[in-house]
């Protein structure tokens, strides 16, 4: 494997570690395991794909969320690729398969920023809804490798299709399907005609002045901007972020209501279908107007 990529992200660790909340200093620790795609480290899952465990999946998605959910289209598509490296589909999955059966009704976007994606879920989406967009990817660094490393097990891109942002200032190299970007370089995603932005259960883990970074960025793109987060979190710091608190500006959401997929989730143990702790609400909101 060319280690150029790693090597890339692996240097920016220290940096990005300044901007982290109190949530990410606890799961992001020295100590953690951010090379193995299986570890949670709380950023999601990654498994592999058993007949049995893939049956209990099966199972308790469609107490969930009822039998719809495999007539989509956007299902069939992920399943083709998960099913290629034997990846289970999980309740996050089928989180991100609703959220794009969401967004594929809007004018497909020739460049797509996701904002703290985990395990890859938003960016193999992506590239089966937008196929033709370019698409940026912002997280800590260690949030990176680990999505990199399954993009590389799962065979969804090549090395040669992936840049690293190693400066504000780097300017985009020809024929990058994916840009990774440390989180302290988050400067470099200004005013760079972005058509779509999209933040999922990952403001809710950041700073508040994180927040209000990405929220000015995001406006400089005059984007569509697709949000869905806790209504209410208090980190283990203390930090307290409020959904409707977000600086979103004087505007018009074109809705913003409870999220109906991000309410329950499942999982292989008692009460094994819970409710998420608080309440998720999303949004979609046009910043070109």
């Amino acid at each position: 494997m060319n280690n150029s990529i790693l090597d890339k992200l692996e240097k920016f660790i220290e940096f990005d570690n300044k901007t982290k909340s109190s949530h990410w200093n606890k799961y992001l620790h020295s100590n953690a395991n951010y090379k193995n795609p299986f570890e949670s480290l709380g950023f999601g899952c990654y498994s592999k794909k058993t007949l049995f465990i893939s049956f209990l999946h099966y199972i308790f998605s469609i107490l969930i969320f009822g039998n719809n959910i495999f007539k989509s289209e956007t299902y069939k598509s992920y399943k083709i690729v998960f099913d290629k490296s034997k990846r289970q589909i999980d309740v996050d999955t089928i989180r991100h398969i609703f959220t794009f059966d969401l967004l594929k009704n809007i004018n497909p976007p020739s460049s797509v920023c996701v904002i703290g994606d985990g395990k890859c879920h938003f960016v193999i989406g992506n590239l089966l809804t937008f196929p033709n967009s370019r698409i940026f990817s912002i997280n800590l660094s260690e949030t990176l490798i680990n999505d990199y490393l399954i993009l590389k097990e799962m065979k969804i891109l090549d090395d040669t299709e992936i840049q690293v942002i190693e400066n504000e200032h780097d300017a985009i190299l020809e024929n990058k399907k994916l840009i990774l970007i440390p989180s302290h370089l988050k400067e470099f995603l200004l005013n760079k005609d972005i058509n779509l932005f999209v933040n999922i259960a990952s403001f809710q883990e950041m700073t508040i002045d994180e927040i209000e970074n990405f929220f000015r960025i995001i406006k400089s793109n005059n984007p569509l901007f697709y949000c869905c987060n806790r209504e209410y979190k208090k980190l283990v710091g203390g930090e307290e972020l409020y959904f409707d608190n977000y600086p979103w500006g004087n505007i018009t959401k074109k809705f913003n209501e409870d999220c109906p997929w991000h309410q329950k989730l499942y999982q292989f143990r008692y009460p094994f279908i819970r409710k998420y702790d608080g309440n998720i609400k999303h949004c979609l909101i046009d910043y070109s107007k």
